[in-house]
């Protein structure tokens, strides 16, 4: 009789658990009938370490971010990540920004990246001693991806700053020749056209604000002459020995209002870089022409490295006149004083200057 009973409440149970479980299937059926019918689809398990791309937008609360985050795949709960957060107390040290993060992140690890602030991007500009201002622009176009050619022309024009140091005897450059500093420079992808002109011309006030210009006002030249001198220098100069060497050849014949007869400066106003100066080439002109008028040319013809600048206000204590390449290879010169001297080296290799 007990083993009867036994068996009775055991098939009771039996029936009580099937029941449930059918009635656990309908309702999980009706639910999935039901979203199906809304629209709404069931969320699909996401494949782990996918990258994906979470903007945490100011004013963002721990729920709001917490719910992103499993929306975006990269946690599996929000509501587990939400206690996380608040058990490390860091609920309130969440940094807006744009996060590069993976799909099935640990939670220790996203949280980590989220209060420490999103990764600073930023761009690389290699500015070359001698390059000039076309070439500079070219530069900042290609390396730089958000910079708009017309806005970074814009930004190139000299009365749009009031350096000090554009004024040359009280009035403003035309040009920003020789001003933009060489340098490389860690460029952030909010930086406007200006931003980086700017930044270019405030490293060429810190470098050169300490230097000594006695040289240049005792022999009556402004800063603006001696840049004129330094972007010469820039360009003739192969051999860093030989700069304070082509200074006193600048200056010397300045002193004497001797014409400088830089073919440098030619080739400048021409833009004719990769090929050598003709015959008509050489009577173009232009004040630029320094074979055809005395004294400097009109702006610096390139932007020279803080050395060329140091050479033009510090030039060798020699009274050499003259100057030609010897060694087309170093492109190594030899230098002269007398018009004789010079014509026979000029003899000795076919490269003159």
């Amino acid at each position: 009789m007990t083993k009867i009973r036994k068996y009775k409440k055991f098939l009771k149970s039996l029936v009580l658990i099937v029941v449930v479980c059918l009635s656990c299937s309908f309702i999980l059926a009706a639910c999935n009938l039901s979203l199906k019918k809304s629209g709404t689809t069931v969320k699909s398990e996401i494949q782990k370490g996918l990258d994906v791309e979470v903007e945490i937008k100011e004013g963002m609360n721990l729920t709001q971010v917490a719910n992103l985050l499993e929306e975006k795949g990269v946690v599996d709960s929000a509501l587990f990540f939400k206690i996380y957060a608040e058990d490390k107390g860091l609920e309130t040290k969440l940094i807006p920004g744009k996060y590069n993060l993976k799909t099935g992140s640990e939670y220790k690890d996203v949280l980590e990246l989220i209060t420490s602030g999103p990764e600073i991007v930023t761009f690389k500009l290699a500015i070359p001693e001698g390059f000039m201002v076309r070439q500079i622009s070219e530069r900042i176009i290609q390396e730089l991806p958000f910079i708009d050619s017309a806005d970074l022309e814009e930004a190139l024009k000299a009365e749009s700053y009031s350096y000090d140091f554009l004024k040359d005897n009280g009035t403003t450059v035309t040009s920003l020749e020789g001003f933009l500093f060489p340098k490389t420079y860690e460029i952030l992808p909010q930086y406007s056209a200006k931003n980086i002109v700017e930044m270019l011309l405030s490293q060429y006030q810190f470098e050169t604000s300490s230097l000594d210009y006695k040289y240049a006002s005792d022999n009556n030249l402004t800063p603006y002459d001696i840049l004129k001198i330094a972007s010469m220098i820039e360009k003739e100069a192969y051999i860093p020995d030989e700069r304070p060497l082509i200074s006193a050849v600048i200056h010397n014949r300045l002193k004497i209002n001797m014409a400088l007869g830089i073919d440098a400066t030619l080739t400048y106003f021409l833009n004719k870089w990769d090929e050598p100066l003709t015959e008509s080439d050489l009577k173009t002109d232009t004040p630029y022409n320094t074979r055809l008028y005395t004294g400097l040319p009109p702006t610096p013809i390139c932007n020279p490295g803080l050395e060329s600048i140091k050479a033009a206000l510090n030039p060798a204590d020699v009274d050499y006149l003259y100057y030609v390449v010897t060694d087309p290879v170093s492109h190594k010169h030899t230098f002269s004083k007398t018009l004789q001297e010079h014509n026979e080296n000029i003899n000795s290799t076919t490269t003159t200057k």
